[in-house]
């Protein structure tokens, strides 16, 4: 795999341990670098994790406001039976509180309810009347649900290979025969909110396996936001083993191997690197130009909003079944995890997705306040601008036929790995899994490199 050269004239220091026994350094402190560096600093190899930010996370965090809320980086939420996130993660540690297993879909006139049959059978007579799309519809997910539920992928990258693997989220409900009401009411705004794609024009991978974890489990939020999760990996390491603040400019190689970074006017020698950051970034630290560029980012915007009325939406996402609206989906956090917000008040999440994120923050916010209150049947007045995160790069796309052009954890450059989602998928299941893979293959190519010493 083609990677940047790095010259030897290129180390402007000499390459000095950072203590007795090199360590692995790990460029990035997000879920894939913080997994990948607390799998091997469990085995016994020192660790050395950098990280540019002033906090852990990356596109992973949450911040406190001034007058008391949680703002995470963009609407995000757990799925709580991610494989991978259910090896790493103490779910009970953070608190999580579930989202109800059902959704409203606003009408252009009211906001209709849809839920999960087998946890809210008291549903089914009121179903059979509803005028979002047939019954047929209905079963027909149902079976679809369970279907997806047998199966044994343990990734969105598994669930969209093989025979789906040219295979759009839109052809594969189409083929299914899902009609298309169903398809632009429903399927459009909430699994176009999950893949930021509301056009459902990419793999069907990510639709398949985030249905197989919502019937397996819950889509759930941590009661101090979604930062807690790295938060958490990061406890697993020793306090001298991550620094923050800290900003890679360059690798740095001797003898054609990778074996150390340059941090300012240092070089910090290394057993081996491990590029962690976002795609984008360690393409450009890397020079593998099968890692996604900027311009293969999904971007999203999320308008938090506040105010005391109670917008009598529960634990639910609202969805816009009628794609008119500005916003793609809405969710009163704080009807889910109370702690997202101060006592007496209220946090909504709207996200924008798509086409609609063409204009500037200050407008789109406001168009969005009004589609807000138009949903709920409120006052304006009802409802202020808290804050508005714009994520360019939020994920990145996964056309079909993706998953067998992806980047692997070793680069065919000697000393040299990636542990990053898009390795694996643009998820937090997919990141963890990269971390875990980048770590197995730096402990192999050292029992192979230590193999090799023994013979001579």
């Amino acid at each position: 795999m083609p990677v940047r050269s790095v010259n030897d004239a290129t180390v402007s220091a000499p390459i000095s341990a950072v203590s007795g026994r090199l360590p692995v350094v790990v460029v990035g402190a997000g879920l894939a670098g913080l997994v990948c560096a607390s799998a091997l600093h469990e085995v016994g190899q020192p660790v050395l994790v950098l990280e540019r930010a002033d906090e852990v996370g990356g596109r992973v965090r949450t911040r406190r406001h001034p007058e008391g809320f949680l703002l995470d980086r963009g609407f995000q939420v757990l799925l709580d039976a991610y494989p991978a996130a259910r090896r790493w993660i103490d779910h009970p540690a953070l608190r999580p509180l579930p989202f109800d297993a059902g959704v409203w879909i606003w009408s252009g006139r009211r906001l209709l309810p849809l839920v999960d049959p087998v946890r809210h059978p008291e549903s089914i007579v009121r179903d059979v009347t509803a005028p979002l799309f047939g019954l047929d519809d209905k079963a027909r997910l149902v079976k679809y649900a369970l279907a997806a539920r047998r199966a044994d992928w343990q990734s969105a990258a598994e669930a969209g290979s093989g025979e789906m693997a040219g295979v759009t989220a839109v052809e594969a409900l189409r083929a299914a025969g899902f009609s298309p009401a169903f398809i632009e009411r429903f399927a459009r705004p909430f699994w176009g909110g999950i893949t930021l794609d509301p056009e459902l024009r990419q793999s069907a991978g990510p639709m398949l396996f985030t249905l197989k974890m919502l019937v397996q489990g819950r889509a759930v939020l941590p009661a101090e936001g979604v930062g807690a999760m790295p938060r958490h990996l990061a406890q697993r390491l020793p306090l001298e083993s991550l620094r923050i603040g800290v900003t890679v400019d360059d690798l740095a190689c001797e003898g054609g191997s990778v074996r150390g970074v340059r941090v300012g006017g240092e070089t910090i020698a290394a057993a081996a690197v491990v590029v962690a950051t976002d795609p984008p970034e360690a393409r450009r630290l890397t020079g593998v130009t099968s890692l996604p560029d900027a311009s293969a980012g999904l971007g999203s915007l999320t308008v938090y909003l506040t105010g005391e009325r109670d917008p009598r939406l529960g634990r639910r996402l609202a969805l816009d079944g009628t794609g008119q609206l500005t916003l793609d989906h809405l969710a009163d956090l704080s009807a889910v995890q109370p702690n997202y917000a101060p006592p007496g008040r209220r946090l909504l999440a709207a996200t924008i997705l798509g086409d609609a994120l063409a204009g500037g923050d200050s407008a789109l916010a406001d168009r969005t306040r009004r589609g807000v209150a138009t949903m709920l049947g409120h006052d304006l007045a009802d409802w202020q601008v808290l804050d508005v995160v714009r994520v360019p790069f939020s994920q990145f796309a996964q056309p079909p036929g993706i998953y067998e052009r992806r980047p692997t954890n070793t680069t065919g450059q000697a000393g040299l790995y990636l542990a990053t989602e898009a390795t694996v998928d643009s998820s937090y299941n997919g990141a963890i899994l990269s971390g875990e893979a980048a770590a197995r293959a730096v402990l192999r190519d050292q029992a192979r490199a230590n193999q090799r010493k023994r013979r001579r």
